[in-house]
Order: C-alpha cells, then sequence, then structure tokens
C-alpha cells in the first residue's frame, strides 16, 4: 500500500469517527428550548405549508431542509436532528480539499480535532442553524483557496459556482452570516488591493458570484418564489432586529464570556491557534494570516454583541481549528530535531491538552448532557455549553400525556405561560389536536390536563378535584402538571 493509499484511508476512518460520534443515541438528549422552537415550526411547516421568516428564530434553510427529512423518514428527534449531524460529518470531510493550505498532516490533525472537539461534537448532534453556517463558511473557505489556484483556468468557475451556494445558503441560514460575509469581503478587498489584481475577469467573477447568491437568497425567503414581495423586507427585518436584540441587551453578559468555554473545553485548540498565529506572521504566510485574521476578528465581534449563547463560539472555533491543525501538523513531525527536554515538554502538553479534550467531550456530550455545566468561580456564573437545556424530567411528564391520550383521544390539553415560555412542550406534542397554548395563564380552566409556570399557580382556578405533579423545565424553571382524578 502506498503513501497516499494509507492517508486516505486515515482520512476515511477519521470521518468514520466523526460520523459515529454524531449519530451514537442521537434521539437521547431531551430536546433543548430552541430544538423545540424550531422543530414545531419545521412540523407546522411539514402538515400545512405554513412559513414566515423571522429574525428571532433565523432563516429559511433549517426550516426547509427539515420539513423535507419529515416528509421522507417522518417527523422525530432523530430526524430533527438528522441534518445538524451530517453537516457535522461534512465539516470533518471537507478539510481534506484544505490539504495543500494546511499540509497534509495538518489536514488530518485539524480533521481529527473537529472530529472529537466538545463544541463542534455538541452542536452537530443539536438542532440549531450554527453547525450549518460553519459548513457553509468553509466551504466558501475553500471555494476561495480553490478559485486562486485556478483563477488562470475555466476551472475557476467552478468554484465561483460553490462559493456563491455556499454564500447564499449561509445568509439563507443565520443572519451573523452577514458578518462572517463582512469579515471575508474586507479581507478580500486588501488581498486583490495588494496584490493589484482587480480586473475584468475578478470583476465579471464577482458578477456571477453575486447572481447565484442571489437567486439562493431569493428562492428560500420568497418560500420557492411563493411569496415575492417578502424579499424587499428580508435584510432590513433582521438588521433592524437584531440590532434592537444588541441595545436592550437581550441575553447580555460580560465581554469575556466566549473566553472560559475556549480555555475549558478547547485548550488545544486556543493555545495552538495562539502559538501557530505568531509562528505563521512571522513566516507571512497570507493563508493562515487570513485563518487568524477571522478567529481574532470572530471573537472581538461576539465579545461585543450582547447576545452571549454558547453556540456563538463554533463561528469563532473554526478559523483557530484549522488554524491550530496546521500548526501542529508542522510541530509534531519537527521534534525530533529539537532539543530531548524540548521534546518531552512538547509531547506532554499535547497529550495531556488532547486527552482533556476527549474527557471534555464524552462528559458533554455523552453523560452530563441535561445537567447545566455552569461553574461559579469567585461568585461570578462560568457559562458552559450546556445552556438552559430541558430537564430529563420533561420526558416524564410527556409519557404521561401520552398515556392519556392513548386512554382517550378526546383528551383536553392546556399549556400556559408568560411570552409562551414553555418550549420545548409543543414539539413533543405537536400531534395532539386537542391541545392549546395560551402566552398567559388564564383565571380558569376545563381542559383535562392544564400545564403553567409552578410560581402562576395561584392565577388559576380549577375544579378541587385535579391532582398536580411538579417538574423542571429546565434549571430554575419549575412548572406544575394539573390533571383530572381519572387520568
Amino acid at each position: 500500500m502506498n503513501r497516499k493509499s494509507r492517508y486516505i484511508i486515515l482520512f476515511l476512518a477519521i470521518i468514520i469517527l466523526a460520523t459515529a460520534l454524531r449519530f451514537y443515541a442521537l434521539d437521547d438528549r431531551v430536546f433543548h428550548h430552541d430544538e423545540g422552537v424550531h422543530g414545531y415550526l419545521t412540523y407546522k411547516l411539514f402538515k400545512n405549508g405554513a412559513y414566515h421568516y423571522d429574525p428571532t428564530y433565523h432563516g429559511p434553510f433549517l426550516y426547509y431542509t427539515t420539513a423535507a427529512i419529515f416528509h421522507l423518514f417522518g417527523d422525530s428527534n432523530f430526524t430533527a436532528r438528522l441534518l445538524p449531524a451530517i453537516a457535522g460529518v461534512l465539516l470533518v470531510a471537507m478539510v481534506y480539499a484544505l490539504r495543500d493550505k494546511l499540509g497534509h498532516t495538518g489536514a488530518l490533525l485539524t480533521a481529527a480535532v473537529l472530529a472529537i472537539s466538545p463544541s463542534f461534537l455538541y452542536y452537530s448532534r443539536f438542532f440549531r442553524n450554527d453547525i450549518y453556517l460553519a459548513l457553509f463558511s468553509l466551504v466558501f473557505v475553500v471555494s476561495a483557496v480553490k478559485y486562486i489556484k485556478y483563477k488562470n483556468d475555466w476551472y475557476r468557475w467552478i468554484y465561483v459556482c460553490t462559493g456563491a451556494m455556499a454564500g447564499g445558503l449561509a445568509v439563507c441560514t443565520k443572519e451573523n452570516a452577514y458578518i462572517i460575509a463582512g469579515f471575508f469581503f474586507l479581507f478580500a478587498l486588501v488581498y486583490l488591493v495588494a496584490k493589484k489584481e482587480i480586473n475584468t475577469t475578478i470583476v465579471i467573477d464577482t458578477l456571477l458570484f453575486t447572481l447565484i447568491s442571489f437567486a439562493v437568497f431569493a428562492l428560500f425567503y420568497t418560500g420557492f418564489l411563493t411569496d415575492p414581495g417578502a424579499l424587499f423586507s428580508v435584510v432590513p427585518d433582521a438588521i433592524s432586529h437584531w440590532a434592537e436584540m444588541h441595545r436592550i441587551e437581550r441575553i447580555g453578559g460580560h465581554w469575556s464570556f466566549y473566553l472560559p468555554i475556549l480555555v475549558r473545553y478547547e485548550l488545544l485548540i486556543t493555545s495552538f491557534a495562539l502559538i501557530g498565529g505568531v509562528h505563521y506572521l512571522r513566516k507571512r504566510n497570507i493563508f493562515m494570516i487570513f485563518l487568524l485574521y477571522w478567529g481574532i476578528a470572530s471573537l472581538t465581534m461576539y465579545s461585543y454583541l450582547q447576545e452571549k449563547v454558547p453556540w456563538l463560539v463554533l463561528h469563532i472555533l473554526l478559523p483557530f481549528t484549522l488554524l491550530a491543525g496546521a500548526y501542529l501538523g508542522e510541530l509534531l513531525p519537527s521534534l525530533p530535531q529539537k532539543p530531548r527536554n524540548v521534546e518531552i515538554v512538547v509531547i506532554a502538553a499535547v497529550v495531556l491538552m488532547a486527552g482533556l479534550l476527549i474527557q471534555q467531550s464524552i462528559y458533554i456530550n455523552y453523560c452530563e448532557n441535561t445537567v447545566s455545566d455552569e461553574i461559579v468561580i469567585h461568585g461570578i456564573p462560568v457559562h458552559g455549553l450546556i445552556y438552559v437545556q430541558t430537564t430529563s424530567e420533561v420526558l416524564d411528564v410527556v409519557d404521561f400525556v401520552d398515556q392519556q391520550v392513548m386512554d382517550d383521544s378526546n383528551t383536553s390539553i392546556l399549556i400556559a405561560a408568560p411570552e409562551n415560555d414553555y418550549w420545548p412542550l409543543p414539539w413533543y406534542m405537536r400531534n395532539y389536536k386537542a391541545c392549546g397554548y395560551l402566552n398567559s395563564v388564564p383565571e380558569r380552566s376545563s381542559a383535562d390536563i392544564v400545564i403553567i409556570p409552578e410560581e402562576k399557580r395561584y392565577n388559576i382556578t380549577l375544579h378541587w378535584s385535579y391532582s398536580n405533579r411538579e417538574f423542571t423545565l429546565r434549571p430554575g424553571y419549575n412548572m406544575l402538571m394539573y390533571y383530572k382524578p381519572d387520568q
């Protein structure tokens, strides 16, 4: 077996590992609040074609693609998370296309780290948009690298098309795609001006890129041309909504929010990305400088924006992972030429950090996957990847309701909470036709099953014969389920 064959087998082994890690017990963890919202909205689209863009819940790509999966394979926790898991595997596989830039060893190490990274693995098993956006960002970068390589050949049009498709799909996925696009555009402009490569070919290819990206954008946001008028409100609505969320600090936090996550879970990546960044700055490696710029710009921007949520760490980590993998791919093979004590220290550091990475990944994905991993240091809460996660107690409640509906299909259910704060319950009760929802707790109800926040128990009057059970929806938020005695 020649060297190339061995390399391909190693890469395939990493992809198989990434697949196994992402699909193992994929549907076991109870749906998160946001997964419940996305799942329920997708279910409505699947059942009756109802979809309207709301920046709060991000772009249409997730909904249309998952609705197609529901149509093919049915609606379930597993099928809802199927495409994010596939996107996570594709993210690992895409690294193969960058082996010329990362180095062959560097590409292998990068793929391996992406496969087992706590953050990338966790959000590849999570029904949210960010793993898609990470994948489209990487596809765009690969397309740009290949375009530069074949800029004097007709092959470049292939990469104009793939880059445009990735760009269009990214904007159809989530609004922070505009931020990433801004980072890329600024770097590309500086690069082209410095190289003095703005010419007719670049202009024509840019026009083709814009046309394809806009076509993808228009198809998704108009409901595949069923609502052309929606196209004109998309960008203004997205910008105004998220600017307002930043202004009111809807989910605000300290500027250092992401630093503990980077150190606690991704120390291997963070450490060698920074060391590698200095190394490549000295070597004036343009691609690596781009990765360093992308990572630092992302960290700076998301640290500034007052929408502090852990899944955004993926967009900081992606360029840092490429950078760290490339540097380790250079560093480790060169160790035998270094002094023995240096070799021992470096190997020990890499082994310890890799061990921590693996331990954290197993712990966060397969052990503690419903209990909050927030820790407190000197009285200051330090957030982890498990963020306002729904507790497993909800599954007991769902099983109870399932049994009642099975015994009597006419069982009526009312779920009420201020500001509709009862997710992901609608996802789990999506098939119950006699289930209703209110955004405030009513004064009275005669429904067979009533679920309300525990703190609102005195706001409602029910018949004295109702029994009740308390459950924790998520840490710090308890709910009460009332049910009739014959239930």
